[in-house]
């Protein structure tokens, strides 16, 4: 599978991969600080989203192989992972597959499992989750009704209007097979094998990635930090960029003194 990615700067490289409300424009804000650091930064597109292709069936597998086929256009032997939500789930897969091509990862708002794809609660998450669109809603009018709900009680001035913005682009099929791969995620396994500096970090009023259970996520990687954002939703990269930016250069640095 052929991503379509977006890369700027040279040096070490740091790999983004968003969440399934987003896109690799979701990242806009992390550019800047990434490439004055003298690293290469590259935003990767799930697959079925921008110009990658939509799979034919859910599973992690095309995510995977798609990122590390860039990495293979790039001629990255290795780099750092940064992935958030979804792209989290996808970085922790990419580090089971083939760890030897991960230097360190940043897990966003994310989780080290679903569950079964056939259990009650994912049944119902999906429901939930396609109730607005199976009612009629365009995937612009569902990121307008969906977007607050995304970020904590103060986010910055434009943020929620950025959100709206990306996750009007996500394609609906997209959106629905993103949203059923990642209900049979589950790397609980393999939290203790990752042997790479390691970063989670975690909004402290996000209702899709709770804090408390991303930092239980952290106990079980050997050396791994934690970060708690204050005040912040789910879409940290967006809603405090900061914030987030600042952990992201603390942890590089980190990296590069490893």
């Amino acid at each position: 599978m052929t991503s379509s990615f977006n890369s700027y700067g040279s040096g070490p490289a740091v790999i983004f991969l968003h969440g399934v409300g987003s896109g690799k424009e979701g990242w806009q804000h992390q550019i800047k600080p990434v490439t004055d650091m003298g690293r290469q930064f590259v935003a990767i597109d799930a697959p079925g989203f921008g110009g990658t292709a939509l799979p034919t069936k859910a599973g992690f597998k095309p995510h995977v192989e798609g990122v590390l086929a860039v990495m293979d256009q790039l001629n990255l032997r290795t780099a750092v992972i940064c992935g958030h939500s979804l792209g989290g789930m996808t970085a922790q897969e990419i580090y089971c597959a083939a760890p030897d091509r991960v230097s360190g990862l940043i897990l966003s708002a994310t989780s080290p499992a679903f569950g079964k794809p056939d259990g009650d609660f994912q049944k119902k998450f999906l429901q939930d989750r396609f109730a607005p669109i199976d009612a009629g809603l365009s995937m612009e009018e569902f990121a307008h009704q969906f977007s607050p709900k995304l970020v904590g009680p103060a986010p910055r001035s434009g943020a929620i209007d950025e959100i709206i913005a990306v996750m009007s682009h996500v394609p609906i099929d997209s959106y629905r097979l993103a949203m059923r791969t990642i209900t049979g995620f589950d790397q609980r396994a393999n939290l203790p094998n990752i042997k790479v500096p390691t970063l989670l970090i975690a909004g402290e009023n996000d209702t899709n990635a709770p804090a408390p259970m991303m930092e239980k996520m952290a106990s079980k990687i050997n050396g791994a930090q934690y970060a708690l954002l204050p005040g912040t939703g789910h879409m940290a990269p967006i809603e405090a960029p900061d914030m987030f930016n600042q952990h992201l250069a603390d942890f590089l640095n980190r990296v590069d003194q490893a």
